[in-house]
């Protein structure tokens, strides 16, 4: 009788311990883990990478797995922070550029490079809305380009220099 309560009792603790991460492939929400080379689904970007056994022995040069967020349920104006490739799903723009040692696709980071965006949804924002999005580029889509400037934000290197590196854009 006692056994059969221990295991009772084991069983209970784990069934109610927490999952470590990287050991379920699904993850509770709209992200999931998915090996490095399976395709980023449309919508969606990736916003870690890491070693996972399920996806083989990891490697000793890059990681072998990614966590993947879907992100084109983000509300018009709503932002998300995702690694900065692959290019972002269509009416998102990078607004602010970071670091990240989650978005290092390699174990031997250089750290030079900005490998982080927040992305803004810029679908279904009101007319007359005013942005900065980071990159010297045309304007989206029904937004015209107001002016080319010069934001902290949108530094690609790390600690490098700003010059004109965005462009503020309205929406028409």
């Amino acid at each position: 009788m006692r056994r059969l309560l221990t295991a009772v009792a084991v069983a209970a603790v784990m069934c109610l311990s927490p999952v470590p991460a990287g050991a379920s492939a699904q993850l509770f929400g709209p992200s999931t883990n998915v090996c490095a080379n399976a395709p980023i689904p449309t919508g969606s970007m990736p916003t870690a990478y890491f070693d996972w056994y399920q996806c083989g022995q990891p490697g000793t040069i890059y990681y072998n797995a990614k966590t993947v967020k879907v992100i084109s349920d983000t509300s018009a104006g709503g932002t998300v922070t995702t690694c900065i490739t692959p290019p972002p799903p269509a009416g998102f723009y990078a607004t602010a550029l970071s670091y990240s040692i989650n978005c290092e696709i390699s174990k031997t980071p250089n750290g030079v490079l900005n490998n982080q965006q927040m992305l803004t949804n810029l679908n279904g924002l009101p007319s007359g809305r005013t942005l900065v999005i980071c990159g010297v580029q045309s304007a989206p889509p029904g937004w015209t380009v107001v002016a080319v400037v010069q934001t902290y934000l949108c530094v690609y290197a790390r600690g490098g220099g700003v010059g004109d590196n965005a462009v503020s854009i309205r929406k028409l």
